[in-house]
């Protein structure tokens, strides 16, 4: 089975500001967070913990993993790279073309929605026969959680890849 998480929170969350590929630390609510995520997966079993190269992605990783399995990092699940958008608030954003498959936008610095989508399925296509199989968790971003949703469950009808959003350290299985 496939578990993943989004990272505990940061002080940029709580601001509504675009982290993309900044690397910012969980903040101590965050680190909070983690730990009941811990409780609530300490009884499972994980074969491989792979997480993105970000600190507060590995961070997370780091709490949650409480025994003896490696945490690997991939850059495949790195947050998407929202180029000139990066550091602006949420307001300021035009999140709905940002996210819309259909669209696919082309930014001069930005990741497009189908660069992401398949770097998270090259990802994905990789650990498949691993993960229906054995345990794996996967510590990623809320940008990348819709890849990997729309890898399980197809592009949603509204072509919004965003429409599957989660909240920091909530936990998906596939």
């Amino acid at each position: 089975m496939l578990y993943v998480i989004r990272h505990g929170e940061t002080d940029w969350n709580l601001k509504d500001k675009i982290q993309g590929r900044a690397d910012i630390p969980l903040n101590a609510y965050g680190i909070q967070e983690a730990n009941i995520s811990k409780i609530l997966l300490y009884q499972t079993n994980f074969y491989k913990i792979i997480s993105s190269p970000l600190i507060r992605a590995k961070k997370t990783a780091e709490i949650i993993c409480h025994y003896d399995t490696p945490i690997e990092t991939d850059s495949r699940i790195i947050e998407r790279d929202f180029g000139e958008f990066e550091g602006l608030s949420k307001e300021k954003f035009d999140s709905s073309s940002f996210w819309n498959y259909s669209l696919n936008n082309q930014y001069d610095k930005a990741e497009s929605v189908k660069q992401l989508l398949n770097r998270v399925y090259n990802f994905l296509d990789e650990y498949k026969e691993i993960y229906e199989k054995k345990n794996i968790l996967v510590v990623t971003h809320a940008g990348v959680i819709p890849a990997i949703c729309c890898y399980f469950k197809g592009i949603p009808k509204n072509n919004n890849i965003f429409t599957y959003h989660f909240k920091t350290c909530e936990i998906i299985r596939f």
